[in-house]
Formats: C-alpha cells, structure tokens, sequence
C-alpha cells in the first residue's frame, strides 16, 4: 500500500471488539487479494475460510478494497480491516510510513501468523512482520518460477499440488501441499439452466468452463464438439470474452462464432457468476488446457457436482482426475482422444453416472474437511513454533 492510515485499519466494530473468549487463541492474519468480487486464488481461500471453525484460533482477514465479500464475514462475526495494495520499494517516504504502521498494527494485534494469499516483490508490509518474527506462509495458487525478494521472509509457501510445489521456487523454501478445499453445500445448492437455455430432457449436454483463451483449449473443445454428430448432444461454453490487446491469447465473441460455425448445437453463455448451475446443467464437463495448469479447481467442482471430466494430462490435473475413475485423461491439443473419449460418455449413461460417483467420493474424502484440517494445522504450528529472525 502506499500509505496507510489509521482510518484504514477500522472499516468495522469487528476490529475493535474482541470477545473474551478469542483472547487465548493465537490470531492469524489472512491477507487476500479481492473482497470476494475477483479470481480463483481469492475464491480457494474464502472457501477455506467459510469452511474452517475457528476454534483453535482468531482470524483476521485484510481486503485489499470494500466488497461483497464484507456482509458474509459481518454475519459470521469475523473480524476484517480494509487495506490498499502493499507498498512496493519506490517512495522512501511512502515505504517507511507503510513500514511503522504494519510494525504498530501487527503488534496491537499481537499476530502470531500471517498468511499472504499471492506471492508479491518486496512489500514494507511483510518486512514489518519480518522484524517483528511473525511467521510469514504464502500460498502458490499457480506455479512461481521466478522467486520474489519477500520469499526469503517467509517460512513456507503453501502448494495447491505437488505439481506446484515441485516446480516452484526458491529450492530451499518449505512447500507443504495443501489442495484446494470444496464446498459441498455451495455445489449441493446448484440449479439446473436447461429450461433457461431451451435444453430438452434428451439432450446430452457437453460444457467448458474457464477463461476464454487458447491455453485453456477452448478451441480444441470447439473442435471436438463439430466432430461429434450425435444429434443428442448439445455443447455450452462459459466464461468472460477479454480484448485480446489487453489479454494475449484471449478470443473475441466473434473469434468464437467463427470458430462454431453453422453448428448450432455449440452455444456461448457468456460469464456465469455460479458455476454450480452450469454443473447441473450439464451431463459432462470437460477440462482441454493446453498449458501446465496448477490444480485445476473446475475438476473438483464437477466432482462435487457428481459430473465426470474429460481433463488434459498437464500440471496437477492427475492428481485430481484418476483417469478411467472419475474421468479420462487425454493429451494437450489431441482432438482425436478428446473427442473419442467425450463420445464414449455420450454414448454410456451408466459410465457417467459411475464416473460422476467415483467424483463425488474423491471430493467428500480427499477435498473438504481433511483438506481444511490441514491447513489449520499447519498454521497453528507454526503459531507455537519458536520466532526466528
């Protein structure tokens, strides 16, 4: 942040008021990067925050800005602080300022652990924490193959795959893998949008989900589903269009039209703002990255949703996607394998259904609780672990 005032630090009576009962639990500081209005990285850790108790500590989250994420924690009586962007080296005068009111703010808090959700340069913020010996934990949602400065203050970097911890760097950094934790009643909740959409019962829906950009494959999925003629089978993709002058690699509304073609059995939805809905609309989802993606958090969303995937064999998609379980694995930009393996889902209820169990199951045991009870651990040992500078 530039400058941080007092005033910044007091958006609600949550920073003020601590309840008796909170004072003998350690406080972890959550620093996130949206106020639950932007990203997957901030969607993973205010899922790990709805889903965690608190009994063992007292969190209090920093947002970068106001947003809708504020009412959900006012109602379940969390306490949060507003901040701006952390403060870069650039300003001496900025940087120092930023610097002494972190060091007073951590310390009034007596904050024993601070988590930072992104990775960043070299922010007077962490340094404040730094010099204060509280424990730093980043958390790599993707892969960090160029080391920032701040990575040196930190004592771990939560990993989000094995995928992700084993080509993330710094070497000697600590890099406990903790997958993505799913929230159950968020999926359970999901609505069907056939009728919306003018689907019928018969309809064998085929959908993509994610950024509409040649890494995420949705070419090769347009592909796929021109090569499939069942006559069933309807196709939907999902996702935010971006000027591709802002955005390398992105497609147009239009790059897509020209992709599709006459077949109007492909159809663009445009961004939906629940995903679970497109889950339950759907009878197969499937996942054609074409780049090394870190996790891959769609797959898990199908599962939850009990919907088998069709996934490339990249980044840490393997370690979520059993391939003949709960989905196919095929390679990266094989429209052949893609669309023989969709087809054999098209042509077999039985398999879907048994692959979209095998999901669920995979999800309810490795993705929920377990998950959530591994990063609490992980943050209250290092809460009691001995300060080091």
């Amino acid at each position: 942040m530039t400058e941080i005032h007092r005033a910044q630090w007091k958006p609600c009576r949550f920073m003020l008021e601590k309840p008796r009962c909170m004072e003998q639990r350690p406080v972890i500081g959550f620093v996130v990067d949206s106020a639950g209005d932007w990203g997957g990285a901030s969607r993973v850790i205010f899922t790990l925050l709805r889903l965690m108790t608190f009994e063992r500590m007292e969190p209090l989250i920093v947002l970068p800005r106001r947003g809708p994420i504020q009412q959900e924690l006012e109602e379940r009586g969390l306490r949060y602080v507003i901040r701006g962007p952390f403060t870069e080296a650039g300003s001496i005068p900025n940087y120092c300022s930023a610097y002494w009111h972190t060091l007073r703010f951590l310390r009034r808090e007596r904050v024993r652990v601070l988590h930072v959700n992104f990775p960043s340069w070299r922010p007077a913020e962490l340094l404040a924490a730094y010099t204060l010996r509280i424990p730093i934990i980043a958390h790599y949602h993707v892969v960090n193959d160029t080391a920032a400065p701040s990575m040196k203050l930190c004592r771990a970097a939560v990993c989000v795959s094995r995928y992700t911890a084993e080509h993330s760097r710094p070497a000697g950094l600590a890099k406990p893998v903790i997958y993505n934790s799913i929230d159950l009643d968020r999926f359970d909740a999901g609505v069907s949008l056939r009728g919306e959409f003018g689907l019928a019962p018969a309809n064998i829906v085929v959908s993509f989900l994610g950024q509409i950009r040649d890494i995420k494959g949705v070419q090769d999925f347009i592909a796929m589903a021109r090569r499939i003629r069942d006559t069933r089978a309807r196709f939907l993709i999902a996702g935010e269009c971006r000027d591709p002058e802002k955005y390398p690699g992105s497609y147009t509304v239009k790059d897509l039209e020209s992709m599709i073609g006459t077949d109007n059995r492909i159809r663009y939805v445009d961004y939906i703002s629940k995903p679970e809905n497109l889950y339950h609309t759907s009878d197969i989802i499937v996942v054609p990255s074409r780049w090394p993606e870190p996790l891959g958090l769609i797959n898990l969303e199908a599962g939850a949703c009990r919907k088998p995937v069709v996934a490339t064999r990249v980044g840490g998609i393997p370690e979520v996607v059993h391939d003949g379980v709960n989905g196919y694995l095929v390679a990266p930009g094989d429209v052949d394998e893609l669309t023989r393996r969709v087809q054999e889902l098209v042509d077999s209820p039985e398999q879907r259904r048994a692959m979209g169990a095998a999901g669920r199951l995979l999800v309810e045991r490795d993705f929920t609780t377990k998950t959530v009870v591994e990063f609490e651990n992980l943050l209250l040992r290092y809460a009691s672990a001995p300060s080091v500078a």
